[in-house]
């Protein structure tokens, strides 16, 4: 059992399913300025001491409004075949780890904005929204973290067809409109403690509004609301948009996922030059031969958009490699 099974087993262990046919409604709003047509019905007051993921209104005392299909996840090539999922499980864990060390401060790790984390590639087709989400369920479940999970790839979305949010307002329509807060158009899902974020709605001045003042204001919104948790942005390929360069501003983290053998290192090159200096690099070489603790489980083999053995490289801020 994957780490998606028993994440899904403890929420419906601990709430009921919602009823056939009701309506997804988005989270209750923060007191943010967020205009009354906006928020939802108020739910009971939280106690925010007995909540295990601290003082917010996204906490587990919601009702879930987004159910994770595994097999639809499955299918489009955003979670690994159930064979493979433990040993996947494994694989990421490697990527964690030093991702949350970094939040900790642990390892001398300099602590600006290390618990927003952006997961990109060089190009299209690397495997970084099968990262972005695998690494999520993976923080949520062995942590119990929460971690919002924002589709940043607005202009070729992966992660909000698949979660079945491609007709909701998400991260686009909240930098075009600033009545509209992103507590709107965070979503809860079944799986306790992951938050969702669609990409909205298409605009073809997308990368204004990536580099436009509005975007760190929503960012320092998704850090106030994640708590102590992680924000993980999907962003789109760097070589492939303006956006995704952008982005790499306003992150402590990056995750670039290169797939072996496939991805010419001058591409790489070219995308580590485009990141921000003032962020950490975590290299995930997707597809790579199996290492040496890959052999106690065994040759194995993913189809396209999975990540089949990640090998890890970290650079730090002042740019090398360690």
């Amino acid at each position: 059992m994957g780490i998606v099974e028993r994440a899904v087993e403890m929420a419906q262990a601990s709430e009921k399913p919602a009823p056939a046919g009701s309506a997804p409604e988005p989270l209750q709003a923060m007191p943010d300025g967020t205009s009354e047509s906006l928020r939802p019905k108020v739910p009971e007051p939280v106690d925010r001491k007995s909540s295990p993921h601290g003082a917010s209104l996204t906490a587990r005392d919601l009702k879930p409004i987004v159910q994770l299909d595994l097999v639809r996840l499955r299918e489009s090539g955003r979670l690994p075949p159930e064979e493979s999922a433990r040993k996947t499980e494994e694989e990421v864990r490697r990527i964690k780890w030093p991702l949350l060390n970094s939040i900790a401060k642990r390892n001398g790790a300099t602590p600006v904005r290390n618990n927003v984390i952006l997961v990109t590639s060089a190009l299209a087709g690397e495997g970084k929204t099968f990262t972005s989400l695998n690494l999520a369920l993976s923080i949520v479940r062995d942590r119990e973290l929460r971690v919002i999970l924002v589709d940043g790839d607005v202009a070729r979305p992966g992660l909000t067809p698949a979660l079945g949010l491609a007709d909701r307002a998400g991260l686009n329509d909240v930098l075009e409109n600033p009545e509209l807060a992103i507590s709107a158009v965070t979503y809860q899902t079944d799986v306790e403690g992951l938050l969702v974020v669609p990409a909205g709605k298409w605009h073809d001045r997308a990368p204004e509004f990536f580099a436009g003042s509005r975007m760190p204001q929503v960012i320092e919104d998704l850090i106030r609301r994640v708590g102590n948790g992680v924000v993980i942005l999907d962003s789109p390929p760097l070589l492939a948009t303006n956006e995704a360069q952008v982005a790499t501003r306003y992150v402590g983290q990056v995750v670039l996922v290169v797939r072996a053998n496939e991805t010419e290192q001058r591409a790489v090159k070219d995308a580590l030059a485009l990141i921000d200096a003032s962020a950490s690099v975590t290299a995930v070489l997707n597809g790579a031969t199996p290492s040496i603790l890959g052999r106690y489980y065994g040759e194995y083999s993913y189809g396209s958009g999975y990540d089949d053995e990640a090998q890890v490289r970290r650079r730090g801020r002042t740019g090398g490699d360690d």
